[in-house]
């Protein structure tokens, strides 16, 4: 039995016609018919109730058809997935938080598109917790992280420098000539933060827990563009990475003695069938970088 025997007997019931069929197949009627009293031969039974000018199904062949058309059906999937494969090495699903998407990530995009440009990126941004979720789906293949915790044995990774959380403020902000203040300094005063699903939020709540104060939160968001226009107004200050410092000069950064460094990952999903592109952008990346550190090899 053949893949075409199977594809000419759909066409013949979705016609009921050999002539219609062969026409729709561009082929000749003979060779459509011959092909049929082949399959019925290898079935071992009659498929087709041949009339003089059409054609209808036998019970044998109704059952028949419902599994030819699955079959047809689960064949597109595998030729598309076949076709599919050499494409995974000309494209990367990167995942980043929000803050990675505005400084660190455009300058990596750019540097290696210019070396690679047929590699094309796509990216998403969301929280820590659901990039690693989409890493361990499948739905990524490398995502841009940053904490202070180390990424678990499922996962390999390369950290790429350290960055450390700020307070930006407007320069006329009350607090714009402190340079460095602890959380305690910061009772009373309005603060935008990211949206409470992502890390950073509840990391903040944590640390004013900890410092025995409560913080004056005035608006949450999704969005850095929001966070940097409530800072630029002066309406609150907030919590960003020291890069803004670099990337907006209408904007102070503030040093916030409870907050630490930490790292910044490119992380991927420990397996086997690790990408040319993904390898490039990882051996990038870290050439970027010179203090970065190779934890987990490709």
């Amino acid at each position: 039995m053949t893949l075409n025997q199977i594809r000419y007997f759909v066409t013949v019931c979705q016609y009921q016609n050999f002539t219609k069929a062969a026409e729709k197949l561009h082929i000749s009627q003979p060779g459509i018919s011959k092909a049929m009293t082949e399959l019925e031969s290898e079935c071992g039974t009659a498929l087709f109730h041949r009339m003089h000018n059409s054609i209808t199904l036998t019970p044998q062949g109704k059952a028949l058809l419902e599994y030819a058309r699955v079959f047809l059906e689960q064949y597109a999937d595998f030729t598309a997935a076949a076709h599919s494969l050499s494409s995974m090495d000309s494209s990367l699903r990167i995942g980043m938080i929000p803050m990675c998407g505005s400084t660190i990530f455009p300058k990596l995009q750019t540097g290696f598109s210019n070396i690679w440009p047929d590699i094309r990126i796509t990216t998403v941004e969301d929280s820590n917790y659901i990039l690693y979720e989409r890493l361990d789906r499948g739905e990524i293949d490398l995502a841009l992280c940053v904490t202070n915790a180390l990424p678990d044995a499922d996962h390999a990774y390369c950290i790429l420098k350290q960055s450390r959380l700020k307070l930006f403020v407007s320069h006329t902000h009350p607090l714009a000539a402190k340079h460095e203040l602890s959380l305690q300094d910061l009772s009373g005063i309005p603060l935008v933060l990211f949206s409470d699903h992502y890390g950073q939020t509840r990391y903040i709540h944590r640390l004013f827990t900890e410092a025995g104060t409560m913080p004056q939160i005035v608006h949450q968001t999704t969005q850095v563009f929001t966070i940097l226009e409530y800072i630029r107004s002066g309406a609150a200050a907030g919590f960003l990475s020291e890069e803004f410092a670099q990337e907006d000069p209408t904007i102070v950064p503030l040093t916030v003695r409870e907050i630490p460094a930490a790292n910044v990952y490119l992380v991927w999903k420990k397996k086997d069938d690790i990408t040319p592109a993904m390898q490039k952008f990882t051996c990038f990346a870290g050439e970027t970088f010179p203090e970065s550190i190779s934890v987990s090899p490709l």
